[in-house]
């Protein structure tokens, strides 16, 4: 619940809707139910889908849109919802259980309505429990096309990065098989010569790949659905995605040859076989990862754009997260606790915003892990990374991606009101106590989270 700071009436987040829109209606269901998934190369694992399938059906609707997704949960005996992670949907539609909504128990159904105003590349993921099911196979891609793209393209691919737990019993801290698009083996995808290709990269996973394009040079076109201010082709550059985020890259395919997408660590390891894509005809046995090839850094790539927010500007509130890890007992269990500002969720004090002001974030990270930092309902703006100002692009995100000893300033315009999550997307990092709540003032929910309510977001 949101303090009282106003005096006004409370609202409750069932309240928070998007209103009725004169707009094209896109009519989506998606069942949630256990299924058994072949990753290929002799990988089978017992998932947990939406339609049978894993990742889930792609949902593509165009700018402007009314999107209507109907959730029925068939056998997910742990309840299920679904989070458009990216999407500035109006509260009630978030699909936090405990926050939002109860989850969806089997039998039971939900409705999500909310209107895609924003074009770009975004995913959708259970956030019941989301530390073991969105492993375990609840996600998708949602594409929001633009209504009248300024570049065309000739093919247009969405390419989802995942890791599963070869144990059905073990869905952290133990062995994964990569995949891609579903899959352990390698990727074909068509293109002609002299073609343009878009290529939607989605991490849905829990760990940081790094992905090499081979063959063409590329161009960074948007980061987390938003575009970059002028970007330009790169050579030969290691991309890094952390858990949650998302790239969108452009290319067009030489006159000979396939290019290929390959995806390692930031320190490749011997006898760690990955799939790959191979885009264009011909072409099977992956290229030699190029380990020395610069790392791509967004703070001073593309140009900047004098509209643009920045560190200089005046804001109406202010907040530092430190991030911090520790053992200690969660749960009544000694573990290791993932804190903010010292505390674990429900303990962290919230971030408390007024309607419309321009809030300024600052996030450290002195631990030794990588937290990629998800604020639901709102995407923001990249301020400074470690006290320097961004000298390329604007930079609008939703994940940001703290490596160890690193720190942001993060800002974002208040205008989605109602109560949100801010977490860690290493999920087992938020499971274990690193999530802080966004809230807006007098606004309140009527829902539970805890064994009584059965409702266990993270």
């Amino acid at each position: 619940m949101a303090p009282d700071i106003s005096g006004a009436p409370a609202t409750l987040v069932t309240q928070l809707v998007a209103p009725p829109e004169a707009a094209p209606v896109k009519r989506f269901a998606l069942p949630a139910q256990l299924a058994t998934i072949d990753l290929g190369k002799g990988k089978m694992v017992e998932a947990w889908t939406y339609n049978g399938i894993s990742p889930g059906p792609e949902l593509r609707v165009q700018q402007g849109d009314f999107v209507e997704v109907k959730l029925m949960n068939k056998d997910i005996i742990a309840g299920v919802t679904i989070h458009w992670h990216g999407v500035a949907v109006p509260n009630a539609m978030d699909g936090v259980a405990g926050v939002t909504q109860d989850a969806v128990q089997p039998g039971e159904t939900f409705t999500y309505r909310f209107v895609a105003k924003d074009a770009g590349t975004y995913w959708y993921h259970s956030h019941q429990s989301s530390s073991m099911q969105v492993l375990r196979g609840l996600y998708g891609v949602l594409v929001v096309e633009p209504t009248s793209a300024p570049v065309h393209d000739d093919h247009d691919y969405t390419v989802d990065l995942h890791e599963w737990g070869t144990d059905p019993e073990c869905f952290q801290n133990c062995a994964h098989v990569r995949t891609i698009n579903g899959t352990a083996q390698n990727v074909q995808l068509a293109a002609q010569p002299g073609e343009s290709v878009r290529l939607r990269v989605v991490n849905s996973g829990q760990d940081r790949h790094v992905l090499a394009l081979i063959g063409a040079p590329v161009t960074v076109v948007a980061l987390d659905g938003h575009d970059l201010n002028a970007p330009t082709p790169l050579d030969v550059t290691r991309l890094p995605i952390a858990a949650a985020q998302r790239y969108d890259l452009r290319f067009r395919m030489p006159e000979t040859g396939v290019v290929q997408v390959l995806d390692a660590d930031l320190e490749p390891k011997a006898n760690d076989p990955r799939p790959a894509v191979f885009i264009g005809t011909g072409g099977s046995i992956p290229a030699q990862y190029p380990a020395n090839a610069p790392l791509f850094d967004f703070t001073h790539y593309g140009a900047p754009d004098a509209d643009a927010l920045t560190a200089n500007a005046t804001f109406d509130a202010a907040y530092i997260l430190e991030l911090g890890n520790a053992l200690g007992l969660y749960d009544g269990q000694l573990t290791m606790r993932f804190t903010i500002n010292g505390q674990v969720n429900p303990y962290v004090p919230p971030i408390i915003v007024q309607p419309d002001q321009l809030v300024r974030i600052q996030i450290n990270n002195p631990t030794d892990d990588l937290h990629p930092m998800h604020l639901h309902g709102h995407s923001f703006t990249v301020l400074t990374k470690n006290g320097q100002p961004l000298t390329g692009s604007p930079v609008i995100l939703d994940t940001i991606a703290v490596e160890p000893g690193e720190s942001y300033a993060i800002a974002f315009r208040a205008d989605n009101p109602g109560l949100w999550m801010d977490h860690c997307h290493v999920l087992r990092h938020a499971a274990k106590g690193m999530s802080i709540m966004l809230v807006y003032p007098n606004i309140e929910t009527p829902f539970d989270i805890g064994s009584a309510s059965g409702n266990h977001p993270e």
